[in-house]
């Protein structure tokens, strides 16, 4: 069973991150009208690190939330590559993967089978991580610029702007 962090329950609760309610009602339908872009199956999400702290902003559905605490709670995650190291990680297939066994573990149990973690910078040092996921292998082989207007909206929001 996946753990829940304070933060996926009360997103108001994240140290150093100080957002309005209707910032994080924005971050939240950035993310759903970006799910609804993509085939039925798709989950999106978005992690947070400001300073040391790292938590959970938004979420397209209860499913994409459980998603991020999945990564959130692995020691290594896509998802911590991409905040430390990688301006972008796609996984094909977590099936064939043989990185992150904890966090493709919980991810499986949650019907999940590829992955695709973008960085997102502010200018104010705020770092995000957009998440894609989706129940099938191979979904998210040619992106594109698909999530560019996401990411620049969201670069927007972590610096502050509506």
């Amino acid at each position: 069973m996946l753990e829940t962090s304070r933060w996926a329950s009360d997103p108001t609760s994240v140290p150093s991150i100080e957002r309005p309610t209707a910032a994080l009602r924005d971050l939240h339908a950035v993310l759903r009208e970006l799910a609804t872009g993509f085939p039925p199956g798709v989950l999106v999400g978005l992690t947070v690190r400001s300073g040391d702290e790292i938590g959970i902003r938004a979420w397209s559905s209860p499913r994409a939330k459980l998603a991020e605490e999945a990564q959130l709670i692995s020691e290594t995650a896509p998802n911590r590559l991409a905040l430390r190291d990688e301006s972008a990680v796609t996984v094909a297939d977590l099936d064939a993967e043989i990185r992150w066994s904890e966090c493709r573990a919980q991810l499986r149990l949650l019907g999940l089978r590829s992955l695709h973690c973008r960085k997102v910078a502010g200018a104010n040092g705020r770092v995000a991580v957009l998440a894609l996921y989706a129940d099938r292998p191979n979904v998210f082989a040619d992106l594109g610029g698909a999530l560019n207007p996401a990411c620049r909206e969201i670069a927007a929001m972590l610096d502050g702007g509506q």
